[in-house]
């Protein structure tokens, strides 16, 4: 799978710099850590001269259902592995060169598995997707994080794995720039050059080092938000084994805050896996989805600003797990470890969680599941829910004569909260279908009911998506109580490479004791692509909301919002990327004379040269009061240089201050603070 190494020189990580007004200073880090970090350093290299690396089995759904597993093709075909997402712009500029290649080379032994890392908020969009450009390559399912979290650590995406004959691991790349598939290409041709076959390496040894610096410039917050510390360090290092039947891995990490001095290293996660024909079964940390997240959906996101701002949650515990053509079951138990907060001074808390599943398989057409998922929770939680158990059915006719697709899932729940009130229950209904005709023309729907659906652990979909990241934190409200349905046409043109699509939502938000929230949210535009390698997206739309609720006074109004993106290129290797995204809100209601308006503002432009940098100037306005507050700053500056040393390593260098937000995955919300100063990322693959 490849090693990554992200650090500077180890001669810096043991000697910092501080800078006082009686003068500079050294600070030597304690001999302790000096010798895990030689440990590590030691590790990493004896990692470079390591044989090639055996990519790991896995075992996932196909647009039709069908399990698709990678042993069935090493060391017959060669492979590409690319994991994806439909709200990941590079990924899907990237995938229009991937179907060339799979038309071209496919006859010759070529494979493409395009693994999509979509979650339950906008995986109902990856067929009409495919649908839409015609994409033949198989398209297969990773909801549960599972894969991407073995292959890819980091989850920079797009990433590219290219497998060779002998079923070794050759290239891996990571992130697009137009151009980029120049390359990668090549990789493919030589591949598929006959060649003689390699000794099979029956244990393979994965390694995967992130690093992250920072240093605050930014005085007041550092005083007031982090006690005094200016610079910090985050590692992040993945370990894991795999040796026949049985994965091993383990993560170690490390947070490093200087002047004044705070460490701390934890084993972050560890896990032991047998895998051996049809059964699977682990003990130790994994993720874990049920349906579309209405029950349990435990995911790994990243944010895009580092590694501070990755959200991982897992059970700890065990599975098991057996699958056949026609028959399916899976059991789980253990705890899920809340992160403590600072202001905590009580041990770490841990949610005991536990389920299973039983599945069928009705003549190739359907799957059909019965799901339980049981818990106990400790105090601290806001809906306050002591015990809560579910029970969910799930139907799911992924092709139906090639012209519709439909998948529903009904949920009864049953609740017990610490305030000593009577047991509580409610329902979770989602439905949705899409349908297709004339090859270029895609109708999606979708529906949810929810009631008392507030749950820690869960993550439903909540119809808005996720592709107008500029308007989603509005979209934050609980879920509890809710009804919605929306409706999304797609028309492509072929001849001049356009989708037009408008989408529609309304819902109704019936928070307990207060007003019903009422939405509507219209959006459209238009997708182009020009000059073979040229993109263009343009997006527009309109949201209304009604309320009573004093609570809700920050929501209540009409928002306007648009959107861009353009990839333009200049030359075969140099291209211009801008994107715009930007929102008015109008408040509708008088609070002391006074209204609730603001405008936000985010934009970056970038210059690519393929395949060795990217110069990128990042822009955003706020004049949202309630973050005016916490940082009394409009406008936020920065620019960034990543240098490509090859398509596998590569360095960021930022400076500037960026906004922060909100992001939330599996029930977690992590609130992003705003920052400013110096992030130095780099990560390195051999």
């Amino acid at each position: 799978m490849g090693y990554g190494l992200t650090c500077p020189s180890l001669i810096n990580t043991f000697l910092l710099k501080e800078v006082h007004d009686e003068g500079t200073r050294y600070m030597y880090i304690p001999s302790q850590t000096m010798k895990r970090i030689l440990v590590l350093a030691l590790l990493l290299v004896a990692a470079r001269f390591l044989p090639a690396q055996n990519p790991i089995d896995f075992s996932l759904k196909d647009l039709n259902g069908n399990s698709i597993k990678l042993s069935d093709y090493l060391g017959k075909k060669v492979i590409l592995i690319d994991f994806w997402a439909t709200w990941c712009v590079p990924c899907v500029k990237e995938l229009t060169h991937f179907q060339k290649f799979h038309e071209t080379y496919k006859e010759n032994g070529f494979l493409i598995l395009a693994i999509t890392v979509d979650g339950p908020e906008t995986v109902a969009m990856v067929k009409p997707f495919m649908k839409r450009y015609k994409y033949t390559f198989p398209v297969l399912f990773d909801t549960e994080s599972r894969v991407i979290a073995l292959y890819n650590p980091r989850v920079v995406m797009p990433y590219t794995v290219l497998i060779n004959r002998q079923g070794t691991i050759s290239n891996v790349h990571q992130g697009y720039s137009l151009g980029d598939e120049k390359a990668i290409e090549k990789e493919i041709l030589d591949l598929l050059e006959p060649k003689e076959l390699v000794k099979e390496q029956k244990f393979t040894l994965n390694i995967n080092e992130a690093f992250l610096f920072r240093n605050f410039s930014d005085k007041k917050y550092v005083d007031r938000e982090r006690g005094g510390r200016e610079s910090q360090i985050i590692n992040q290092f993945d370990l894991s084994a795999n040796a026949g039947d049985f994965l091993a891995g383990m993560r170690l990490d490390a947070n490093l805050d200087f002047s004044p001095r705070h460490e701390k290293f934890s084993v972050a996660k560890k896990f032991i896996e047998f895998n051996r024909g049809n059964f699977s079964q682990r003990v130790g940390d994994f993720y874990y989805t049920v349906g579309r997240g209405l029950a349990f959906s435990l995911l790994k996101t990243f944010e895009q600003e580092g590694l501070e701002y990755i959200i991982d949650t897992t059970v700890m515990g065990g599975k098991a797990a057996y699958f056949s053509k026609q028959f399916s079951a899976e059991a789980f138990g253990g705890w899920i470890e809340r992160e403590k907060s600072p202001f905590q001074e009580e041990k770490v808390k841990k949610d005991k969680v536990f389920g299973g599943t039983l599945g069928c398989r009705v003549k190739n057409f359907a799957d059909l599941k019965l799901n339980f998922i049981g818990s106990h929770l400790e105090p601290g939680f806001l809906s306050n829910n002591k015990n809560v158990a579910m029970e969910s059915f799930t139907l799911d006719i992924p092709n139906i004569k090639d012209r519709a697709k439909l998948y529903g899932e009904f949920l009864l729940v049953q609740k017990k909260k610490y305030l000593g009130e009577p047991k509580t229950y409610g329902h979770g209904l989602y439905l949705e279908s899409g349908f297709f005709f004339l090859n270029n023309l895609t109708f999606l729907l979708e529906f949810k009911d929810y009631k008392n659906l507030d749950y820690e652990y869960n993550r439903p979909p909540l119809l808005e998506s996720e592709q107008i990241p500029i308007v989603a934190n509005q979209f934050v409200a609980s879920a509890e109580d809710i009804t919605g349905i929306s409706g999304r046409v797609d028309y492509y043109f072929p001849k001049v490479n356009t989708l037009l699509f408008g989408k529609l939502t309304c819902q109704r938000d019936k928070k307990k004791g207060l007003f019903p929230r009422d939405i509507a949210h219209f959006f459209g535009g238009l997708e182009k692509k020009f000059k073979e390698t040229g993109w263009l997206t343009i997006l527009a739309g309109y949201r209304r909301e009604q309320s009573a609720s004093l609570v809700f006074y920050a929501t209540v109004g009409n928002t306007f919002h648009y959107q861009s993106n353009l990839s333009y290129p200049l030359t075969p290797r140099l291209s211009l990327e801008l994107d715009i995204e930007s929102k008015n809100f109008s408040g509708q209601l008088s609070f002391h004379g006074k209204y609730y308006n603001y405008h936000e503002w985010r934009s970056y432009l970038s210059l690519h040269y393929s395949p060795r940098w990217i110069i990128t100037l990042f822009f955003d306005q706020s004049t949202d009061p309630e973050i005016l507050t916490f940082t009394d700053k409009k406008n936020w500056w920065s620019g960034q240089l990543e240098i490509k040393f090859s398509h596998a390593k590569s360095i960021k260098i930022f400076y500037g201050s960026i906004k922060g937000g909100v992001k939330c995955a599996g029930g977690i919300c992590k609130f992003f603070p705003p920052f400013e100063g110096l992030r130095i990322d780099a990560l390195l693959r051999f």
